[in-house]
């Protein structure tokens, strides 16, 4: 039978995307002994650039689409860089001063598959890193918060290779380009799959869209102007309330002992799995001063930057430019704290004359140097103990961020979706106020201080200007308990679809601090369950 004759009716469950979340459900239904369909945009084992396509960004807040978007086996985790990061049970409980908060599940619901999508994502599920406190906690910041690293980010290559050796699931390329309701308008009846210019449709007993935050909007925008009515009508939460992180630099930490930076720095377990501790400010602290969730970390400072302090590095560096060395041997990854067009090299010479210890710490420096280009999974230990402080932090819920699907006019017959994703005076004000908090943290436990890299009055102006996602894709698809609030409900079934799923952080109300990788593997995993009771249930009526 040819392919565009085929009616892909056999399945249980037909899932659109091949990402992390499509490919550990996809895979986690086949354990639980259902068959699968699964549909992805590229070729069979193939990555394309920019998956996505049809898409206007109205500021130039938001990531451009080759940055965000993978077609093909995989899909984006081609350009993750392997954090998973756990939410905080805050996270999930309704903040009087975040607008919106509130999941309708517990964490405990979420948290219990923590380490299978660990495992998953080729991730430690264990560590031997204990999160113990820095130092007597006083209340303000904890030094409890923890990040893993994935050995292998990109699922692509090895995922290709068992979808390809399963019985149980069956790949169709192609883009999903419409959802066709049955009669009653209460159930899917098949999904509309564009392959090569032929218009296939895939059938199943239930349907998840796993196909990123954005192109799950457009979907259910695409079926929303065909039923207005569903996921709230025209002015409800659909496509509303789109979340990222915010994250860059403000200041330099100086610790007042260099090696307090080793309780921060890159850690690598028995098994070779990584880690690192990071600054957090405690969540009662948060709930005093109305803050936003945020976490920091250290982040080395390029060694052609003097703001690092030292007079080791910057004699490693001019000694590397002069010999010409220096192009060749930077891999250009090392931050600077206001980027290379603003480093004022005659500061090198001042390291170097202000540093009496220069001599005994170039033995050092050219060590950690060297393990650093191999690894970068490795902290650059400063002998001056002064690194730029890296901040991430969770957005407000905001119903004015948002995307719109415009008429449709391109050849595939799907319309522009246009994006507004928006930074709020609550962003800024949290992530100025968070870094406050931990400067008068630093100086009463004797620990350091923050050396800010702007004036006062030019601060926020700085957050505001590195305010850049798009890479997370939060909150587009919300759930909720009741449909006026929230797109899924907490079974991730789409409000008032009785067989239509949604997987990934499209789906969470909030984004907390965390990246949202690994916590939406898990709620992935969360639904493979409910979909095998589901799936099961009907067979046996």
């Amino acid at each position: 039978m040819r392919l565009e004759e085929q009616d892909a009716g056999a399945a249980d469950v037909c899932i659109v995307g091949a990402g992390p979340v499509g490919l550990a459900l996809a895979f986690k239904l086949e354990e639980l002994g259902l068959t699968v369909t699964l549909l992805e945009m590229g070729g069979k084992g193939g990555v394309g650039v920019g998956g996505a396509s049809g898409i206007e960004f109205a500021n130039r807040h938001h990531a451009s689409l080759p940055a965000f978007s993978r077609s093909g086996i995989g899909g984006a985790s081609a350009l993750w860089g392997g954090r998973c990061v756990a939410f905080d049970d805050l996270d999930f409980e309704t903040r009087s001063h975040v607008p919106f908060s509130g999941w309708p599940i517990s964490h405990e619901a979420v948290r219990r598959y923590y380490p299978e999508a660990l495992a998953f994502l080729n991730c430690s599920k264990a560590s031997d890193v204990q999160p113990g406190e820095l130092c007597e906690a006083d209340g303000a910041v904890t030094t409890r918060a923890l990040e893993y690293w994935s050995k292998h980010p990109d699922l692509g290559p090895l995922s290709a290779e068992r979808l390809q050796a399963s019985r149980h699931i069956f790949q169709l390329n192609g883009r999903a380009t419409d959802i066709a309701l049955d009669s009653s308008g209460a159930r899917v009846d098949h999904l509309v799959l564009l392959r090569e210019g032929v218009e296939v449709r895939v059938r199943a007993k239930a349907y998840v869209l796993a196909g990123g935050g954005l192109e799950n909007a457009r979907l259910l925008l695409s079926l929303q102007g065909k039923k207005p009515e569903i996921c709230g009508g025209r002015e409800g939460p659909l496509g509303r309330f789109y979340q990222g992180h915010l994250t860059g630099y403000i200041a330099v930490v100086e610790f007042e002992k260099p090696e307090t930076a080793d309780f921060f720095a890159f850690r690598r377990d028995r098994e070779g799995y990584v880690s690192r501790r990071r600054f957090q400010i405690a969540p009662a602290m948060q709930a005093e001063e109305r803050l936003l969730n945020c976490v920091f970390w250290i982040d080395a400072i390029s060694i052609a930057d003097p703001v690092h302090g030292s007079g080791a590095l910057s004699l490693i560096y001019l000694f590397l430019r002069v010999l010409g060395l220096y192009r060749h041997l930077s891999n250009g990854l090392a931050p600077t704290a206001k980027g290379v067009r603003n480093i004022d090299h005659r500061q090198h010479g001042g390291n170097i004359r202000g540093d009496r210890r220069v001599v005994r710490d170039i033995v050092s420096s050219v060590r950690n140097l060297m393990r650093r280009r191999v690894d970068r999974r490795y902290t650059l230990i400063n002998p001056k103990g002064r690194y730029l402080l890296r901040y991430h932090a969770e957005q407000e819920p905001n119903r004015e961020s948002r995307v719109i699907l415009q008429p449709p006019g391109s050849a595939d017959g799907q319309g522009i979706l246009a994006v507004d994703y928006r930074v709020t005076e609550q962003d800024l004000r949290s992530v100025l106020k968070s870094h406050h908090i931990l400067d008068g943290w630093l100086r009463r436990t004797g620990l350091g201080r923050l050396e800010y890299l702007h004036d006062e009055s030019a601060r926020r102006q700085a957050v505001f200007d590195q305010a850049f996602d798009g890479y997370h894709q939060i909150g587009l698809s919300r759930m909720s308990s009741h449909p006026a609030e929230g797109v899924a409900d907490a079974e991730c079934r789409v409000h008032g679809v009785a067989n239509l799923y949604l997987a990934g952080s499209c789906l969470f109300p909030t984004g907390g601090q965390a990246n949202p990788t690994m916590p939406a593997v898990a709620l992935a995993l969360r639904l493979a369950d409910h979909l095998k009771d589901v799936v099961r249930g009907k067979s046996r009526s």
